[in-house]
């Protein structure tokens, strides 16, 4: 059973302008931190007209796009991108509106990538009316991201070279763990031994890097697969690799396993190019290195 903790975020509402080129778009930057297993944003947008509620103002609808990593590259006109372009993904929903002068909309990511997160947003493209200004009150639309995190503290460690027993209760689906894997580091070997349960070993192995793993995440069925064990070549340097281990539906009585790391580290000698399993430290000593954390 873990122990979770949520955070709150908010930025000050600013007034979205509609698109013309990528300097009228508004641009928000969030900081998801790690061992988040869902993130809500909550996305406010009202409206004001002289200075009180814009109750006649026109409504217009609202695109926000989500990123990890880096601002979106967006293409609300629809035009078409040079032969062999690589456009990253991100997500993108349009808000409209439920009251007269306010409107909200939710977004939800489970187990997303932490770090750095951008929104962007903007009002549809301007439809070419001419009108005269200082004849009425300008209308604004205000757009007001918060964001809403829950992290899961005291994820179990597994350390390198040892093996970790465990007895998942009937009343639990699954035990998540991680391991750091350091720089050179060319192999990560994740491996379930002694499993044993009411209908053999009625586990998924699943395993995903920086981030908790989701449905689609690398995985294995170990009811089918002896040994159970799941090979990735050249992981992420510096980063946490996540483990879950989640038991099929509708099996009863608990699940005894172990589940053990091997890290194969890659190491340069002059013009020598070798590769060996890493070999952890007694774990009485309690540097950095031996922890498998990261400086």
């Amino acid at each position: 059973d873990g122990l979770f903790v949520t955070d709150y975020f908010t930025c000050t509402p600013r007034k979205l302008s509609p698109f013309r080129s990528f300097a009228s778009i508004e641009l928000f930057h969030f900081h998801i931190p790690e061992d988040t297993v869902i993130a809500v944003w909550n996305l406010i947008t009202f409206k004001e007209q002289g200075g009180t509620f814009g109750d006649q103002c026109p409504d217009r609808s609202i695109t926000v796009y989500f990123c990890s990593g880096a601002p979106s590259i967006i293409n609300p006109l629809h035009v078409h991108f040079p032969r062999d372009t690589s456009v990253p993904g991100s997500f993108t929903l349009t808000l409209t509106w439920t009251l007269p002068n306010r409107t909200t909309g939710v977004f939800n990511v489970t187990s997303p990538l932490p770090g750095d997160w951008f929104l962007a947003a903007h009002l549809p493209k301007d439809e070419g009316k001419i009108s005269v200004k200082g004849l009425y009150e300008e209308c604004q639309y205000l757009f007001q991201p918060q964001l809403i995190v829950q992290r899961l503290v005291n994820i179990a460690v597994l350390y390198p070279g040892y093996v970790t027993e465990q007895s998942m209760a009937p009343h639990n689906r699954s035990c998540l763990y991680k391991v750091f894997v350091p720089s050179y580091t060319s192999r990560v070997l994740v491996e379930v031994l002694r499993c044993r349960g009411a209908e053999g070993c009625p586990l998924w192995l699943r395993v995903r890097a920086k981030a908790p793993p989701l449905h689609n995440s690398t995985a294995l069925d170990c009811r089918e697969h002896a040994p159970c064990q799941l090979a990735l070549d050249l992981p992420f340097w510096q980063h946490w690799y996540y483990v879950l281990l989640e038991k099929h539906p509708g099996v009863p009585g608990p699940v005894s396993f172990q589940v053990t790391v091997q890290l194969t580290v890659r190491v340069v000698w002059g013009d020598m190019d070798c590769s060996r399993p890493s070999l952890a430290r007694p774990p009485f000593l309690p540097s950095s290195a031996s922890m498998n954390m990261p400086h």
